[in-house]
Formats: C-alpha cells, structure tokens, sequence
C-alpha cells in the first residue's frame, strides 16, 4: 500500500517507497484471540449454566477489543524511503509512537536479516540500518522481501552520493 503524503513532508520531498509489517505479524494475536474465545466457551460446553453465554459474549468482547488494538498498532507501523530521508514510524502502544529518521547521505550500510521457518517461507525479515559512529541506527521490523527492501534504500543511498559528488567538483 503506496503513501502519497505524510506529516512533516518538506515541499521538495518525494516518496519512492513505503512499506508495512508483514501481515503474518497478526498471526499470533489470532492465535490470542481464538484461545480466548474457547476458554470463554468451555463453561457453556461443560454445562448449561445460565451465565454462561453472557460469559462467551465477554470473552468475544474482550478478544474484539485485543485484536482491534493489534490491528491498529499494525496499521500504524510504516517504513517511508523519501528522496531525502528513511522514516520509521512506529506505534508500539495505543498511545506512544516512535518517529526514527535517517537521512539517506548519513547511510553507511543495510543489511537483512530473515530468521526462523516463517519468514524464510513467507519471505519476511529485519532491515538494519546503519550510519557512521552507531551500531544500529534504525531497523525496519517484518517488512515483506527484506532483500528487495535494502536493495532500494542503497539504491537511492548510492544516487544520492553520486549526487553530492557530482555537485564538489
């Protein structure tokens, strides 16, 4: 799903890629909800109390409102590659975002990293990135085709350098 704009875009800035989690991420708050769901049953399975279909509704309730919240979360979680810049944005609770920005001349190398049955499978993985004097200076988490990702931000990385070299001599 391709952005057009986002908060704090500079008038010359242009988007050349976004990307979000991959939606296995919402695999284990299915799993979270479904378990919820039977344990909400088993009173109404065992035996026929009177409770125990308003018990059911709260546990489909309360499993409603988890995975709404994961979804949300999901949804707000994005990676944007601009002509200028590398943002994360990251929304780790209901109400704390993360905004991680690595303008790309400071970029000095990107790696991938898939690890685990799943993400080999389904071609989901970590791409670190890094600048001079830090380790790691940002890492975009469960993107899908972690390979094809890095490969477009060192591209651009690579034009922009040119770019700048271009404009010294």
């Amino acid at each position: 799903m391709e952005i057009e704009s986002f908060e704090g875009q500079k008038d010359n800035e242009k988007i050349i890629a976004s990307w979000r989690q991959h939606p296995w991420v919402l695999f284990k708050p299915s799993l979270v909800v479904i378990l919820v769901i039977i344990i909400g049953s088993l009173p109404l399975a065992l035996s026929e109390v009177s409770w125990a279909t308003k018990f059911l509704i709260f546990f489909i309730a309360v499993g409603g409102v988890y995975f709404a919240l994961e979804l949300y979360l999901w949804l707000c979680t994005m990676y944007i590659l601009t002509n200028e810049r590398l943002l994360a944005i990251s929304q780790s609770r209901l109400l704390m975002r993360t905004i991680n920005e690595v303008p790309l001349r400071n970029i000095q190398n990107v790696s991938h990293t898939k690890k685990g049955l799943f993400q080999m499978m389904l071609d989901y993985g970590s791409v670190e990135i890094q600048t001079a004097g830090s380790t790691t200076a940002m890492t975009l988490r469960n993107v899908e085709r972690p390979y094809k990702v890095q490969q477009k931000i060192l591209t651009r990385e690579e034009g922009i350098r040119k770019y700048e070299l271009g404009k010294e001599s």
